[in-house]
């Protein structure tokens, strides 16, 4: 196995790399500079030109291109950032960990109600619940998540709800967050949380529940689930000893897949809540034409597609003893 992921690794350099080389071209082809936040209509043109010599955007493309990937590949250097004024390593080690404490809660929401949903109403078939939840996850799988934010918000944040349950932006409460307990400060963390992964977390869950209850029910169909019912199991067994490893292969590349999907969906979640993660950090440096911290948010984004992708492969071998990593 170390051998299959290792080699994946090396694989997924090539890509990387490419990502990068294309998105630094294109970014650099769009219109716009990175100097246009410091515009006025009075400032002298020597002066702008000045600033551009500062950053080295007055310098060949080619040359731009090749020392920030030799930053990249001998320094793990990722720029400077013209907007925030501090070097995009040091904005990215901040807002990342944000991000994946959002990410890994809203994941943790998605697996366990979705597998835990779909068994359900694949038991309970054409059932009364089965039927509720079908539409119910029909409709908040086609839901964009930055509405169903907004309805949470309205609902638990002091919409219309009197006691303002939830805190409607932020990662903590700036007031009184440092003079709490440590268990004071957990719970303020995990209230702040709450609304932001419950939204990056419920819509994937709803489509893992209704992949879940299909390929338990086709499961359930086999003849050595008969078998097993004939051979005087009890229910329970049959389903969750028998069933649910197999039913789980299909969901398991999803649910390898669904990593960068939660990353490039917290980009918008995050902008609801006002969550200081890598989505914030993304929406800034798009607008404001911030080249080195977009290409270092674009690289992270490509390295969790790959993260994905090499997690649902070893998840599968790992269920299924037919696959080999080799």
């Amino acid at each position: 196995m170390h051998t299959y992921i290792i080699r994946r690794i090396l694989i997924s350099i090539p890509l990387l790399f490419g990502l990068l080389t294309i998105n630094f071209f294109l970014i650099h082809a769009a219109p716009g500079d990175p100097t246009d936040i410091f515009y006025n209509p009075d400032m002298d043109p020597e002066a702008r030109e000045n600033i551009r010599r500062i950053y080295g955007l007055d310098q060949p493309l080619g040359v731009q291109y090749l020392k920030y990937i030799q930053g990249v590949v001998l320094k793990f250097e990722f720029g400077y950032s013209i907007a925030k004024k501090r070097p995009v390593k040091d904005e990215i080690l901040e807002a990342l960990p944000n991000t994946i404490q959002l990410s890994a809660l809203a994941l943790l929401l998605e697996l366990s109600l979705g597998i835990g949903i779909g068994i359900l109403a694949a038991v309970k078939q054409q059932s009364t619940f089965d039927n509720a939840i079908r539409v119910t996850s029909l409709t908040f799988y086609s839901m964009p998540s930055f509405y169903l934010g907004l309805v949470l918000l309205f609902l638990f944040a002091g919409g219309v709800s009197a006691t303002h349950w939830f805190p409607a932006s932020g990662m903590v409460d700036i007031v009184r967050h440092e003079s709490m307990s440590t268990l004071g400060r957990l719970g303020d963390r995990a209230i702040h949380i709450f609304l932001p992964s419950l939204t990056l977390g419920i819509g994937a869950a709803a489509g893992i529940s209704r992949y879940m209850r299909g390929e338990l029910l086709e499961v359930i169909r086999q003849d050595y689930m008969r078998t097993a019912r004939a051979k005087g199991l009890t229910e329970r067994v049959v389903v969750f000893k028998h069933g649910l490893r197999n039913a789980l292969m299909p969901i398991i590349t999803i649910m390898g897949l669904s990593l960068p999907f939660l990353f490039s969906g917290a980009v918008i979640v995050e902008q609801v809540f006002g969550w200081p993660g890598m989505g914030r950090v993304a929406v800034d440096a798009a607008f404001q034409r911030d080249y080195s911290m977009f290409l270092a948010v674009n690289l992270i984004f490509g390295a969790m597609v790959v993260v994905g992708n090499l997690v649902a492969d070893i998840l599968y071998a790992m269920v299924d003893p037919r696959v080999r990593l080799s």
